[in-house]
Protein backbone atom coordinates (compact mmCIF):
# COMPACT_ATOMS: atom_id res chain seq x y z
CA UNK A 1 0.00 0.00 0.00
CA UNK A 2 1.48 3.06 -0.93
CA UNK A 3 2.42 6.11 1.58
CA UNK A 4 0.09 8.74 2.23
CA UNK A 5 1.63 11.87 2.05
CA UNK A 6 0.57 15.31 3.50
CA UNK A 7 0.55 16.24 -0.05
CA UNK A 8 -2.33 14.09 -0.86
CA UNK A 9 -4.45 14.66 2.00
CA UNK A 10 -4.32 18.69 1.64
CA UNK A 11 -5.28 17.88 -1.95
CA UNK A 12 -8.45 15.50 -0.80
CA UNK A 13 -9.71 18.55 1.63
CA UNK A 14 -9.30 21.14 -1.69
CA UNK A 15 -11.87 19.01 -3.03
CA UNK A 16 -14.43 20.06 -0.14
CA UNK A 17 -13.45 23.56 -0.63
CA UNK A 18 -14.78 23.69 -3.77
CA UNK A 19 -17.93 21.89 -3.10
CA UNK A 20 -18.98 23.69 0.34
CA UNK A 21 -18.04 27.01 -1.30
CA UNK A 22 -21.11 26.65 -3.95
CA UNK A 23 -22.62 24.35 -0.95
CA UNK A 24 -22.70 27.29 1.60
CA UNK A 25 -23.54 29.89 -1.09
CA UNK A 26 -26.60 27.93 -1.75
CA UNK A 27 -27.82 26.85 1.65
CA UNK A 28 -27.44 30.37 2.80
CA UNK A 29 -28.15 32.42 0.05
CA UNK A 30 -30.00 30.97 -2.65
CA UNK A 31 -33.78 31.58 -0.67
CA UNK A 32 -33.13 35.11 -0.01
CA UNK A 33 -31.44 35.23 -3.82
CA UNK A 34 -35.03 33.86 -5.03
CA UNK A 35 -37.45 36.07 -2.88
CA UNK A 36 -35.98 39.28 -2.45
CA UNK A 37 -33.46 39.79 -5.66
CA UNK A 38 -35.22 37.64 -7.91
CA UNK A 39 -39.05 37.87 -7.07
CA UNK A 40 -39.40 34.37 -6.97
CA UNK A 41 -42.42 33.72 -4.32
CA UNK A 42 -41.89 31.41 -1.43
CA UNK A 43 -44.41 29.26 -2.37
CA UNK A 44 -42.75 28.91 -5.84
CA UNK A 45 -39.36 28.18 -3.52
CA UNK A 46 -40.62 25.26 -1.49
CA UNK A 47 -42.04 23.74 -4.70
CA UNK A 48 -38.63 24.34 -6.98
CA UNK A 49 -36.83 22.43 -3.22
CA UNK A 50 -39.31 19.99 -3.29
CA UNK A 51 -39.19 18.74 -6.99
CA UNK A 52 -35.54 18.65 -6.62
CA UNK A 53 -35.35 16.48 -4.26
CA UNK A 54 -37.72 13.82 -5.83
CA UNK A 55 -35.10 14.65 -8.69
CA UNK A 56 -32.47 13.27 -6.33
CA UNK A 57 -34.52 10.38 -4.85
CA UNK A 58 -33.51 8.58 -7.92
CA UNK A 59 -30.17 9.81 -9.24
CA UNK A 60 -28.44 9.87 -5.81
CA UNK A 61 -28.72 5.78 -5.48
CA UNK A 62 -28.04 6.10 -9.24
CA UNK A 63 -25.11 7.50 -8.80
CA UNK A 64 -24.26 5.60 -6.02
CA UNK A 65 -24.44 1.92 -7.83
CA UNK A 66 -22.57 3.40 -11.19
CA UNK A 67 -19.80 4.66 -8.68
CA UNK A 68 -19.63 0.74 -7.63
CA UNK A 69 -19.85 -0.52 -10.96
CA UNK A 70 -17.26 2.05 -12.22
CA UNK A 71 -13.50 0.13 -12.74
CA UNK A 72 -10.69 2.64 -14.38
CA UNK A 73 -7.09 2.80 -13.60
CA UNK A 74 -8.13 5.97 -11.81
CA UNK A 75 -10.16 3.76 -9.34
CA UNK A 76 -14.17 3.79 -8.63
CA UNK A 77 -14.71 6.82 -7.19
CA UNK A 78 -12.19 9.40 -8.06
CA UNK A 79 -12.54 10.19 -11.78
CA UNK A 80 -15.81 11.78 -11.08
CA UNK A 81 -13.84 14.51 -9.45
CA UNK A 82 -12.19 15.62 -12.73
CA UNK A 83 -15.05 14.60 -15.08
CA UNK A 84 -17.59 16.59 -13.09
CA UNK A 85 -15.32 19.91 -12.32
CA UNK A 86 -16.34 21.70 -15.41
CA UNK A 87 -20.14 20.94 -15.48
CA UNK A 88 -20.44 22.12 -11.81
CA UNK A 89 -19.27 25.24 -11.99
CA UNK A 90 -21.50 26.03 -14.94
CA UNK A 91 -24.50 25.10 -13.57
CA UNK A 92 -23.97 26.57 -10.32
CA UNK A 93 -23.35 29.96 -12.81
CA UNK A 94 -27.15 29.61 -14.22
CA UNK A 95 -28.77 28.91 -11.02
CA UNK A 96 -27.77 32.15 -10.43
CA UNK A 97 -28.56 34.10 -13.68
CA UNK A 98 -31.93 34.26 -13.70
CA UNK A 99 -33.48 36.64 -16.19
CA UNK A 100 -36.32 39.35 -16.21
CA UNK A 101 -39.24 36.96 -17.37
CA UNK A 102 -43.10 36.62 -16.39
CA UNK A 103 -43.46 35.20 -12.74
CA UNK A 104 -44.28 32.12 -14.33
CA UNK A 105 -41.20 32.24 -16.51
CA UNK A 106 -38.94 32.88 -13.71
CA UNK A 107 -40.02 29.86 -11.80
CA UNK A 108 -40.04 27.43 -14.92
CA UNK A 109 -36.11 28.60 -15.13
CA UNK A 110 -35.50 28.50 -10.88
CA UNK A 111 -36.28 25.10 -11.49
CA UNK A 112 -34.50 23.60 -14.15
CA UNK A 113 -31.26 25.26 -13.00
CA UNK A 114 -31.77 24.53 -9.86
CA UNK A 115 -31.91 20.63 -10.53
CA UNK A 116 -29.49 20.97 -13.22
CA UNK A 117 -27.32 21.97 -9.92
CA UNK A 118 -28.56 18.84 -7.94
CA UNK A 119 -27.67 16.44 -11.15
CA UNK A 120 -24.28 17.57 -11.49
CA UNK A 121 -23.41 17.86 -7.43
CA UNK A 122 -24.76 14.40 -7.15
CA UNK A 123 -22.02 12.94 -9.46
CA UNK A 124 -19.28 15.36 -8.22
CA UNK A 125 -20.14 14.83 -4.72
CA UNK A 126 -21.17 11.29 -3.84
CA UNK A 127 -17.62 9.98 -5.70
CA UNK A 128 -16.09 12.61 -4.08
CA UNK A 129 -16.89 11.13 -0.77
CA UNK A 130 -16.83 7.86 -1.38
CA UNK A 131 -13.47 8.35 -2.05
CA UNK A 132 -12.61 8.57 1.78
CA UNK A 133 -13.58 4.67 2.33
CA UNK A 134 -11.49 3.85 -0.17
CA UNK A 135 -8.27 6.26 0.35
CA UNK A 136 -7.67 4.34 3.28
CA UNK A 137 -8.85 1.70 6.12
CA UNK A 138 -6.80 2.74 9.14
CA UNK A 139 -8.85 4.45 11.40
CA UNK A 140 -6.15 7.43 12.09
CA UNK A 141 -5.46 7.75 8.68
CA UNK A 142 -9.04 8.10 7.83
CA UNK A 143 -9.44 10.58 10.83
CA UNK A 144 -6.90 12.50 9.47
CA UNK A 145 -8.28 12.69 5.46
CA UNK A 146 -11.26 13.46 7.55
CA UNK A 147 -9.53 16.84 9.17
CA UNK A 148 -8.56 18.27 5.71
CA UNK A 149 -11.98 17.50 4.37
CA UNK A 150 -13.11 19.64 7.18
CA UNK A 151 -10.52 22.16 6.73
CA UNK A 152 -11.87 22.95 3.26
CA UNK A 153 -15.21 22.40 4.28
CA UNK A 154 -14.85 25.63 6.50
CA UNK A 155 -12.87 27.64 5.06
CA UNK A 156 -15.20 27.03 1.90
CA UNK A 157 -17.91 28.31 4.53
CA UNK A 158 -15.95 31.09 5.85
CA UNK A 159 -15.53 32.09 2.26
CA UNK A 160 -19.20 31.69 1.11
CA UNK A 161 -20.37 33.55 3.78
CA UNK A 162 -17.65 36.09 5.07
CA UNK A 163 -16.66 37.14 1.34
CA UNK A 164 -20.03 36.94 -0.98
CA UNK A 165 -21.70 39.61 -0.10
CA UNK A 166 -18.58 41.58 -0.54
CA UNK A 167 -17.90 40.14 -3.39
CA UNK A 168 -21.48 40.64 -4.69
CA UNK A 169 -21.62 44.60 -4.14
CA UNK A 170 -18.29 44.91 -5.38
CA UNK A 171 -19.14 42.88 -8.86
CA UNK A 172 -22.86 44.63 -9.55
CA UNK A 173 -22.75 47.40 -7.42
CA UNK A 174 -26.10 48.86 -6.92
CA UNK A 175 -27.24 45.44 -9.52
CA UNK A 176 -27.55 42.87 -6.77
CA UNK A 177 -28.19 40.18 -9.41
CA UNK A 178 -25.34 40.59 -11.59
CA UNK A 179 -23.42 40.68 -8.31
CA UNK A 180 -24.60 37.32 -7.59
CA UNK A 181 -23.69 35.65 -11.04
CA UNK A 182 -20.30 37.26 -10.62
CA UNK A 183 -19.42 36.20 -7.61
CA UNK A 184 -20.74 32.50 -8.23
CA UNK A 185 -18.79 32.07 -11.17
CA UNK A 186 -15.45 33.26 -9.46
CA UNK A 187 -16.12 30.31 -7.08
CA UNK A 188 -16.77 28.27 -10.03
CA UNK A 189 -13.10 28.90 -11.86
CA UNK A 190 -11.35 28.51 -8.60
CA UNK A 191 -13.52 25.41 -7.76
CA UNK A 192 -12.42 23.79 -11.08
CA UNK A 193 -9.03 24.56 -10.47
CA UNK A 194 -9.10 22.44 -7.05
CA UNK A 195 -11.14 19.54 -7.86
CA UNK A 196 -8.47 19.14 -10.86
CA UNK A 197 -5.70 19.12 -8.29
CA UNK A 198 -7.73 16.89 -5.66
CA UNK A 199 -8.09 13.74 -8.48
CA UNK A 200 -4.15 14.39 -9.51
CA UNK A 201 -2.58 14.00 -6.00
CA UNK A 202 -5.09 11.32 -4.16
CA UNK A 203 -5.05 7.63 -4.97
CA UNK A 204 -7.91 5.04 -3.95
CA UNK A 205 -5.80 2.10 -1.95
CA UNK A 206 -8.48 0.01 -1.03
CA UNK A 207 -9.84 -2.50 -3.44
CA UNK A 208 -13.12 -4.43 -2.44
CA UNK A 209 -12.85 -8.57 -2.16
CA UNK A 210 -16.20 -8.50 -4.32
CA UNK A 211 -15.34 -6.64 -7.59
CA UNK A 212 -19.27 -6.96 -9.36
CA UNK A 213 -22.31 -5.82 -7.18
CA UNK A 214 -25.89 -5.93 -8.19
CA UNK A 215 -28.03 -3.35 -6.90
CA UNK A 216 -30.79 -5.83 -5.73
CA UNK A 217 -27.27 -7.32 -3.71
CA UNK A 218 -26.73 -3.76 -2.49
CA UNK A 219 -29.84 -2.70 -0.70
CA UNK A 220 -30.14 -6.10 0.37
CA UNK A 221 -26.47 -5.33 2.02
CA UNK A 222 -27.58 -1.95 3.08
CA UNK A 223 -31.17 -2.60 4.90
CA UNK A 224 -28.63 -5.25 7.41
CA UNK A 225 -26.48 -2.03 7.74
CA UNK A 226 -27.77 -0.82 11.23
CA UNK A 227 -24.85 2.06 11.80
CA UNK A 228 -25.50 2.81 8.31
CA UNK A 229 -29.12 3.48 8.70
CA UNK A 230 -28.80 5.57 11.84
CA UNK A 231 -26.04 7.38 9.72
CA UNK A 232 -28.33 7.90 7.41
CA UNK A 233 -31.01 9.22 9.68
CA UNK A 234 -28.89 11.76 11.21
CA UNK A 235 -27.79 12.54 8.48
CA UNK A 236 -31.02 14.37 7.39
CA UNK A 237 -32.01 15.26 10.81
CA UNK A 238 -28.89 17.59 11.04
CA UNK A 239 -28.67 18.84 8.14
CA UNK A 240 -32.31 20.02 7.68
CA UNK A 241 -31.58 22.18 10.98
CA UNK A 242 -28.66 23.58 9.55
CA UNK A 243 -29.59 24.65 6.62
CA UNK A 244 -32.96 25.60 8.33
CA UNK A 245 -30.80 27.94 10.17
CA UNK A 246 -28.59 29.24 7.46
CA UNK A 247 -30.99 30.20 5.66
CA UNK A 248 -32.70 32.01 8.55
CA UNK A 249 -30.01 34.12 8.78
CA UNK A 250 -30.33 36.51 6.34
CA UNK A 251 -34.03 37.35 7.64
CA UNK A 252 -33.08 36.85 11.26
CA UNK A 253 -30.14 39.61 10.68
CA UNK A 254 -32.68 42.30 8.04
CA UNK A 255 -36.03 41.96 10.11
CA UNK A 256 -34.92 40.95 13.72
CA UNK A 257 -31.63 42.75 14.39
CA UNK A 258 -32.85 45.37 12.09
CA UNK A 259 -29.07 45.18 10.39
CA UNK A 260 -28.62 42.91 7.39
CA UNK A 261 -24.60 43.46 7.13
CA UNK A 262 -24.81 41.10 10.65
CA UNK A 263 -25.60 38.14 8.54
CA UNK A 264 -22.02 38.18 7.28
CA UNK A 265 -20.45 37.97 10.67
CA UNK A 266 -22.98 35.39 12.23
CA UNK A 267 -21.99 32.83 9.17
CA UNK A 268 -18.69 33.54 9.00
CA UNK A 269 -17.21 33.98 11.98
CA UNK A 270 -18.22 30.51 13.57
CA UNK A 271 -17.06 29.02 10.62
CA UNK A 272 -13.69 30.69 10.34
CA UNK A 273 -13.60 28.82 14.09
CA UNK A 274 -14.05 25.45 12.35
CA UNK A 275 -11.20 25.62 10.84
CA UNK A 276 -8.94 25.87 13.91
CA UNK A 277 -11.75 22.89 15.09
CA UNK A 278 -10.78 20.89 12.25
CA UNK A 279 -7.17 19.94 14.07
CA UNK A 280 -8.92 18.88 17.47
CA UNK A 281 -11.52 17.12 16.76
CA UNK A 282 -9.20 13.98 15.55
CA UNK A 283 -7.33 13.69 18.71
CA UNK A 284 -10.52 14.09 20.48
CA UNK A 285 -12.54 11.01 18.40
CA UNK A 286 -9.79 9.04 19.06
CA UNK A 287 -9.95 9.56 22.79
CA UNK A 288 -13.76 10.06 23.56
CA UNK A 289 -14.72 8.15 20.27
CA UNK A 290 -16.54 9.02 17.36
CA UNK A 291 -20.17 8.66 18.14
CA UNK A 292 -19.41 10.59 21.74
CA UNK A 293 -18.07 13.70 19.41
CA UNK A 294 -21.80 13.48 17.84
CA UNK A 295 -23.73 13.65 20.84
CA UNK A 296 -21.98 16.07 22.98
CA UNK A 297 -21.53 18.44 19.76
CA UNK A 298 -25.42 18.73 19.46
CA UNK A 299 -25.55 19.18 23.46
CA UNK A 300 -23.36 22.22 23.00
CA UNK A 301 -25.21 23.42 20.15
CA UNK A 302 -28.75 23.17 22.18
CA UNK A 303 -27.14 25.06 24.88
CA UNK A 304 -25.84 27.49 22.59
CA UNK A 305 -29.41 28.60 20.75
CA UNK A 306 -30.97 28.81 24.32
CA UNK A 307 -28.46 31.81 25.01
CA UNK A 308 -28.83 32.67 21.50
CA UNK A 309 -32.64 33.27 22.53
CA UNK A 310 -31.98 34.93 25.82
CA UNK A 311 -29.48 37.25 24.39
CA UNK A 312 -31.95 39.12 22.48
CA UNK A 313 -30.52 41.70 20.08
CA UNK A 314 -27.17 42.09 21.86
CA UNK A 315 -24.73 41.65 18.82
CA UNK A 316 -21.46 40.57 21.15
CA UNK A 317 -23.40 37.96 23.30
CA UNK A 318 -25.32 36.54 20.00
CA UNK A 319 -21.38 37.04 18.47
CA UNK A 320 -20.29 34.38 21.74
CA UNK A 321 -22.89 31.97 21.40
CA UNK A 322 -22.32 31.99 17.64
CA UNK A 323 -19.25 31.02 18.65
CA UNK A 324 -19.95 28.14 21.22
CA UNK A 325 -22.55 26.89 18.96
CA UNK A 326 -19.94 26.96 16.10
CA UNK A 327 -17.60 24.84 18.55
CA UNK A 328 -20.43 22.09 19.32
CA UNK A 329 -21.70 21.65 15.51
CA UNK A 330 -18.47 21.66 14.07
CA UNK A 331 -17.31 18.91 16.55
CA UNK A 332 -20.79 16.82 15.42
CA UNK A 333 -20.37 17.32 11.84
CA UNK A 334 -16.82 16.88 11.67
CA UNK A 335 -16.83 13.08 12.28
CA UNK A 336 -19.64 11.46 10.45
CA UNK A 337 -18.28 11.13 7.26
CA UNK A 338 -15.41 8.90 8.69
CA UNK A 339 -18.16 6.80 10.32
CA UNK A 340 -20.17 6.38 7.12
CA UNK A 341 -16.42 5.03 5.74
CA UNK A 342 -16.22 2.65 8.77
CA UNK A 343 -19.90 1.74 8.29
CA UNK A 344 -19.03 0.17 4.97
CA UNK A 345 -16.18 -1.68 6.29
CA UNK A 346 -19.19 -3.28 8.26
CA UNK A 347 -21.04 -4.06 5.32
CA UNK A 348 -18.12 -5.66 4.27
CA UNK A 349 -17.71 -7.59 7.10
CA UNK A 350 -21.15 -8.61 7.77
CA UNK A 351 -22.42 -9.47 4.37
CA UNK A 352 -18.88 -9.92 2.33
CA UNK A 353 -20.65 -6.97 0.35
CA UNK A 354 -18.79 -3.64 0.36
CA UNK A 355 -21.03 -0.88 -1.69
CA UNK A 356 -19.32 2.04 -1.38
CA UNK A 357 -21.49 4.17 -3.36
CA UNK A 358 -24.76 3.33 -2.93
CA UNK A 359 -24.76 3.31 0.79
CA UNK A 360 -22.13 7.00 1.04
CA UNK A 361 -24.92 8.27 -1.97
CA UNK A 362 -28.08 7.55 0.29
CA UNK A 363 -26.19 9.56 2.83
CA UNK A 364 -25.61 12.31 0.50
CA UNK A 365 -29.62 11.92 -0.66
CA UNK A 366 -30.12 12.31 3.47
CA UNK A 367 -28.27 15.68 2.99
CA UNK A 368 -30.18 17.11 -0.02
CA UNK A 369 -33.46 15.47 1.68
CA UNK A 370 -32.43 17.63 4.54
CA UNK A 371 -31.76 20.83 2.08
CA UNK A 372 -34.96 20.05 1.05
CA UNK A 373 -37.17 20.07 4.03
CA UNK A 374 -35.16 23.00 5.44
CA UNK A 375 -36.72 24.95 2.57
CA UNK A 376 -40.35 24.07 3.05
CA UNK A 377 -40.25 23.88 6.44
CA UNK A 378 -38.45 27.46 6.23
CA UNK A 379 -41.17 28.91 3.84
CA UNK A 380 -44.18 27.35 5.31
CA UNK A 381 -42.79 28.73 8.92
CA UNK A 382 -42.49 32.38 7.52
CA UNK A 383 -45.56 32.18 5.05
CA UNK A 384 -47.73 31.02 8.21
CA UNK A 385 -46.12 33.99 10.10
CA UNK A 386 -47.37 36.32 7.20
CA UNK A 387 -43.96 37.42 6.00
CA UNK A 388 -43.76 39.89 3.11
CA UNK A 389 -40.40 40.05 1.40
CA UNK A 390 -38.95 43.81 1.72
CA UNK A 391 -41.57 45.20 4.25
CA UNK A 392 -41.47 46.01 7.83
CA UNK A 393 -42.85 42.66 9.50
CA UNK A 394 -45.25 42.06 11.77
CA UNK A 395 -44.51 40.37 15.35
CA UNK A 396 -45.98 37.38 14.41
CA UNK A 397 -43.61 37.32 11.16
CA UNK A 398 -40.68 38.27 13.42
CA UNK A 399 -41.05 35.34 15.65
CA UNK A 400 -41.64 32.93 12.65
CA UNK A 401 -38.11 34.15 11.73
CA UNK A 402 -36.84 33.50 15.24
CA UNK A 403 -38.63 29.85 15.07
CA UNK A 404 -36.69 29.24 11.86
CA UNK A 405 -32.94 30.74 13.56
CA UNK A 406 -33.58 29.21 17.44
CA UNK A 407 -36.15 26.70 17.86
CA UNK A 408 -36.31 24.11 15.32
CA UNK A 409 -32.64 23.61 14.42
CA UNK A 410 -32.31 23.04 18.45
CA UNK A 411 -35.57 20.30 18.20
CA UNK A 412 -33.50 19.00 15.79
CA UNK A 413 -30.57 18.82 17.35
CA UNK A 414 -32.30 16.58 20.62
CA UNK A 415 -33.26 14.18 17.86
CA UNK A 416 -29.38 13.69 16.80
CA UNK A 417 -28.74 12.96 20.20
CA UNK A 418 -31.14 10.73 21.02
CA UNK A 419 -29.81 8.99 17.39
CA UNK A 420 -26.26 9.02 18.32
CA UNK A 421 -26.93 6.93 21.50
CA UNK A 422 -28.15 4.00 19.65
CA UNK A 423 -25.12 3.92 17.71
CA UNK A 424 -22.72 1.43 18.87
CA UNK A 425 -20.01 0.51 16.09
CA UNK A 426 -16.82 2.36 17.62
CA UNK A 427 -16.30 -0.55 20.00
CA UNK A 428 -16.83 -2.98 17.83
CA UNK A 429 -14.69 -1.37 14.99
CA UNK A 430 -11.43 -2.48 15.84
CA UNK A 431 -12.13 -6.45 15.82
CA UNK A 432 -13.85 -5.72 12.96
CA UNK A 433 -11.12 -4.23 10.53
CA UNK A 434 -8.83 -6.71 12.21
CA UNK A 435 -11.27 -9.79 10.63
CA UNK A 436 -11.00 -7.78 7.09
CA UNK A 437 -7.18 -7.85 6.78
CA UNK A 438 -7.51 -11.18 7.49
CA UNK A 439 -9.82 -12.01 5.12
CA UNK A 440 -8.12 -9.78 2.52
CA UNK A 441 -4.89 -11.86 3.28
CA UNK A 442 -6.22 -14.59 2.74
CA UNK A 443 -7.72 -13.94 -0.68
CA UNK A 444 -4.27 -12.81 -1.84
CA UNK A 445 -5.35 -8.90 -1.87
Amino acid sequence: MNKITMKEKISYGFGDLACNTLFTVISSYLMFFYTDIAGIGLAAVGTIMLVSRVVDAVTDPLMGNIVDRTNTKWGKARPYVLWMAVPFAISGVLMFTVPDLSSQGKFIYALITYVLFCVVYTALNIPYTTMLSNLTDDSGARLSFNMFKMIGSSAGAFIASGVTLSLVEKLGGTNRKAGFAGAIAVYGVVGVVLLIICFKNTKERIVPIQEKITLRESLSAAAKNKPWVLLCAMSFVSFTGLIIKNQGTMYYAKYYLENEKAAASLLAIPNLLAIPLAFVVPAVAMKIGKRNCVLWGNVIFIGSLAGTFLAGKSFPLLMFWAVLGAVGLRTANAVPYVMMADAIDYSEWKTGIRPQGLLTSFSGFMVKLGMAAAGVIGAAVMSAGGYVENAVQSASSVNAIRANFIWIPMALSVVCVILSLLYDLDKKYPKIIEELHQRKAESGR
